[in-house]
Parts: C-alpha cells; sequence; structure tokens
C-alpha cells in the first residue's frame, strides 16, 4: 500500500506540472492576442487621427501637418506628480543640416521644419523662414532652429517634416530644394541607454539634409530663460545633456545663443537674452549644463552653469562669466499622453479617440523670469 502510494506521487507531480503548463501556455496566447488586437486597434485610431489633421500633398503623394498645436510648455510645474503615470520618452531635436547641395553654395533658403508628436501629432514648429526672410547657407549648412516650443513626447511615433525652396533672382517659381517626411519609432527604443543621438537623411529633389536628434527615456521637460544682470554679453550660449559624472557630450549640445547672428545684449536694455531655443527634455538620472562664451570688453572668458533634474518646480542661479552677470532660471515639469487623466483632446468634430488623450492642465505661457 505504502509502496503504490509513494509511485503515484510522481505521477500526480506529472499531472500538476503539465496542468499548470497549458494553463501557462493558455495564458502566454492570450497575452499574444491582446497585444495583437491592441496593437491594430492603436494603429487604427493613430491613421484617423492622422488623416484628421493632414492634408494630401497630390505633387508630392504623401500628406502635409494641417493644424498648430495649441499645447503649450510649461503644463505641469506645479503639480503633484503620481508615480502610476510614470514619465514619458522624448526626443530633442539637435540639429538640421544640409549636407549636399546639387546647386552648390552658398544658397538661400526658404520653408519650413516642423514635428509631430505623440500628443496630438499637429504642427510643432523646429523653424520657419518666409521668402522675404530666407537664410543663406554656406557649405556648414546648417538651419537655425528656433523650436520645438515644448518637449515632444515619444509613445509611438514623432514626425519631422522638411520642405525647403530655393529664393532665386530672376528664377520663377521658386524651385523645390528639400521635402521630405521622418518618422522616430518610439516602439522600438532600447532600454538599455537612456539618451541615444541617431541622424536620418532626406534625399530629395536638390539636396541632401540630415537631421540629428537625440532620444532620451523617462523624460521630464526643462524650460529655461537667461538674463543678464550687468555688464556685456558677446558670444553664444549652448545646452546638453551632461552624464553622471557632469561630462559633456559634445554631440547632444545645442546652440541657443550666437550674438553674431542673434544680435549683442547689454543690461542698459531688458537684460533678457535672446535665445532661438527654451525647452528641452532630460532624464533625472543626467544633469542640464550650460555653456557660456563671452567676449564682450575685449575679455574672453566662458563658464559652465549646471542643474540637476526635478520633476517638477524651479532653480535659479547666478554667475559672472566675463565682462556679463548672467541669471539662469530652470522650471521643471513632467509630459503627459497616457489615457485616463482628467481630460481629453477632441481631435476631430465629435469623436475622440482613447488612445491619443492628455491633460491640457493650466496652460501657463507667462515669463519665468
Amino acid at each position: 500500500m505504502g509502496q503504490g502510494h509513494e509511485a503515484a506521487i510522481p505521477y500526480l507531480y506529472w499531472d500538476a506540472w503539465a496542468e499548470e503548463e497549458v494553463e501557462r501556455r493558455r495564458r502566454e496566447e492570450e497575452e499574444k492576442a491582446r497585444k495583437t488586437e491592441e496593437n491594430r486597434r492603436r494603429r487604427e485610431a493613430h491613421d484617423a487621427v492622422m488623416d484628421s489633421i493632414m492634408e494630401d500633398d497630390p505633387k508630392a503623394g504623401r500628406k502635409n501637418f494641417l493644424i498648430d498645436t495649441s499645447v503649450p510648455p510649461m503644463r505641469y510645474t506645479d503639480s503633484i506628480y503620481q508615480d502610476e503615470f510614470g514619465l514619458e520618452d522624448s526626443a530633442n531635436i539637435l540639429s538640421v543640416s544640409i549636407v549636399s547641395s546639387d546647386v552648390g553654395f552658398p544658397v538661400n533658403i526658404y520653408g519650413r521644419g516642423i514635428a509631430g508628436d505623440s500628443i496630438d501629432y499637429k504642427c510643432i514648429y523646429l523653424f520657419h523662414l518666409n521668402r522675404d526672410d530666407c537664410q543663406r547657407l554656406n557649405e556648414d549648412g546648417m538651419l537655425i532652429l528656433t523650436g520645438p516650443s515644448r518637449g515632444l513626447v515619444l509613445v509611438d511615433f514623432i514626425y519631422l517634416e522638411i520642405d525647403l525652396k530655393i529664393r532665386e533672382d530672376g528664377v520663377s517659381p521658386d524651385r523645390p530644394f528639400s521635402k521630405g517626411l521622418i518618422s522616430i519609432d518610439g516602439r522600438v527604443l532600447s532600454r538599455e541607454e537612456d539618451v541615444v543621438v541617431r541622424s536620418e537623411t532626406i534625399e530629395s529633389w536638390l539636396s541632401t539634409t540630415e537631421v540629428r536628434f537625440a532620444t532620451v527615456l523617462s523624460t521630464v521637460e526643462c524650460t529655461f530663460e537667461i538674463k543678464l544682470i550687468e555688464g556685456l554679453f558677446k558670444g553664444n550660449i549652448t545646452v546638453g545633456i551632461a552624464d553622471k559624472a557632469r561630462k559633456l557630450d559634445i554631440e547632444q549640445t545645442i546652440v541657443i545663443h550666437d550674438s553674431t547672428a542673434d544680435g549683442v545684449v547689454t543690461s542698459d536694455e531688458s537684460g533678457v537674452i535672446k535665445l532661438r531655443r527654451s525647452v528641452i527634455t532630460i532624464c533625472l538620472e543626467r544633469t542640464v549644463m550650460f555653456h557660456i562664451n563671452n567676449e564682450a570688453a575685449g575679455v574672453c572668458a566662458e563658464r559652465t552653469s549646471d542643474f540637476t533634474p526635478r520633476r517638477t518646480g524651479a532653480d535659479e542661479e547666478k554667475i559672472t562669466c566675463g565682462s556679463g552677470k548672467f541669471g539662469f532660471r530652470v522650471v521643471w515639469g513632467y509630459i503627459e499622453a497616457v489615457r485616463e487623466l482628467d481630460q481629453q483632446i477632441q481631435l476631430s468634430g465629435d469623436v475622440q479617440f482613447d488612445d491619443i488623450v492628455v491633460a491640457c492642465g493650466s496652460g501657463r505661457t507667462a515669463s519665468l523670469l
């Protein structure tokens, strides 16, 4: 009896294991089917949104962004952060450059570069040059970027559209110079590195355009202003993301002021330095670092100022560099594109899409200083 009972025990264990294995496989199949259905549903919702906010370009055989975004920066700078929301991934657009030109250099170009992100896929300008305000490009070929005006959210995709024409005397109509669409796919981001610099090229019409960007994991929005408190400033300012040891990667720096193009600043005016861009996104494990080069009054000096990110709030610092004293103010806020928050954006007519939802917040646009 005892021996028969003991012999039956392995079979009982085997039966239990087999039942657990069948149940495990059933759950895996259900999860696989659920993800497949979720991806299909998200794609349909995404396509419906894109159809509602983009217009057809029959000559190019594609669509263009149609509606400007109404979502401002600094939406959640003083909110209470809810851990269950998590932090969104993002991308910083580092540069847009003309790496080759079929018509040579210099060349006068105008047009626009825009981004559409996972919040609403509407127009966020990277630059916008009118024909009467074109930019003359030499062989370095780098366009002056004046946006984005807020942190970009990368859940599914960020779309970047470039549309440039040449302004030429005696030539009418103006010829297309560069036109194309780039997508940054947030669904396939590696989770091993929190910041990754990448580049994509557009080969079209009369040029090759390179767009450099950095994808950033689990980010907060950093909005900043810089003021000349005393003295003179003539030089340049860059902002970038430094590592934990406060070592700045030159690949990730962005020029936010250049006195040669943007003008010399004196403290007897408003003192607010005109910045080309005033927003980047950063993960909490890194550091935002500003670098100032001041050559005013014949004195050449360099200084850096760095800030440790946090989810919400503001930080201030004053530094002296050469013949100028500068004041920094940095405002932190998290960016959201998650479903079932307190408000929804009505994207098309009277249809609301559950998959692309955002809380509008207070819509603060006041000066930081």
